[in-house]
């Protein structure tokens, strides 16, 4: 069977992600950040579906829950167009994305989404690009596509684009952990935060501390909770300042450590044991409305 004709359509799950740990050790010439950080993938997922048209070089995006993520602006089109160039294949395709993760979060559901497009366009390609190529593309499209080409959590450095996948060891004793998600009704610019760090003193990690806490953890030796750690937060806590109060209410009544996800506005917890996670997000929605999000989830490995 030609799976190139044969098969009309594909689908797969885009998870999202959640920084455990986020060190800034410095900017880079190129206009980047040099960053240290462990990702792990959650069980929230978007659904990315590829379809093959007949038009020679048609590319359409619609976003199903967030139609100002149509067409171009999408990460998902521009892997399309990355691939083209990559392959010399022109066949038209038709992606179509059932939008759960939130937009803005920091839980990289554009990143996720694109990557997705790029397993599908591969699966369809009777000349699979190696894994080597399907990273340069993903390098192209953002600094957080990468670690989604790796099943499970994994260490991402430079600006994000050398990935290395944990240990099974590791990464088992990361798998089905429960985490507690909670968003306010607003995202967080990711450049303005950026920008925010630039500007204080003594902002950024040092190299050595950094990669010291997560050699730590990957051997054993520290709970999951002392990695947690993002040298973007103290930004986002000294502009957005409705996010402490919350995280101080919710650390004294439920013993809820919280931290922000990459750049936010998304932060997560683990579930402490015994934790009533409804409860939980009672004084969220009081706190931040109800058009808060609000999630119950897990570790994926």
């Amino acid at each position: 069977m030609n799976r190139k004709t044969a098969i009309r359509s594909v689908s797969l799950t885009a998870p999202a992600k959640v920084n455990l740990c986020l060190s800034v050790l410095g900017p880079r010439s190129d206009g980047f950040h040099e960053l240290l950080t462990l990702m792990a993938k959650i069980d929230l997922c978007d659904l990315v579906t590829l379809e093959r048209t007949e038009a020679k070089g048609e590319t359409s995006c619609i976003c199903v829950g967030e139609d100002g993520l149509d067409g171009k602006e999408n990460l998902a089109w521009r892997a399309v167009e990355l691939w083209r160039q990559a392959t010399g294949d022109d066949s038209g395709f038709r992606i179509t994305i059932k939008k759960r993760i939130p937009a803005m979060a920091g839980l990289g559901g554009g990143s996720s989404d694109a990557v997705a497009t790029l397993k599908a366009l591969n699966f369809w390609n009777l000349a699979p690009l190696p894994i080597e190529e399907l990273n340069e593309i993903a390098t192209q499209l953002g600094s957080d596509c990468p670690g989604f080409l790796v099943d499970g959590a994994c260490v991402a450095s430079g600006r994000g684009e050398e990935v290395r996948p944990l240990s099974k060891e590791a990464n088992d004793r990361l798998d089905g952990k429960r985490l507690i998600l909670f968003k306010p009704p607003i995202g967080f610019s990711t450049a303005a935060v950026y920008s925010g760090l630039n500007q204080k003193e003594d902002g950024y990690s040092s190299r050595e501390s950094a990669y010291q806490r997560i050699e730590a953890w990957e051997k054993g030796e520290a709970d999951p909770e002392e990695l947690m750690t993002n040298d973007l937060e103290g930004v986002v806590l000294s502009k957005y300042i409705f996010v402490r109060p919350l995280f101080d209410i919710l650390f004294r009544h439920f013993g809820v450590r919280s931290m922000l996800s990459g750049s936010g506005s998304c932060c997560f917890a683990f579930v402490p044991d015994n934790c009533p996670v409804h409860e939980v997000f009672g004084f969220v929605k009081d706190a931040w409305g109800h058009g808060a999000f609000v999630a119950h989830q897990q570790i994926r490995s």
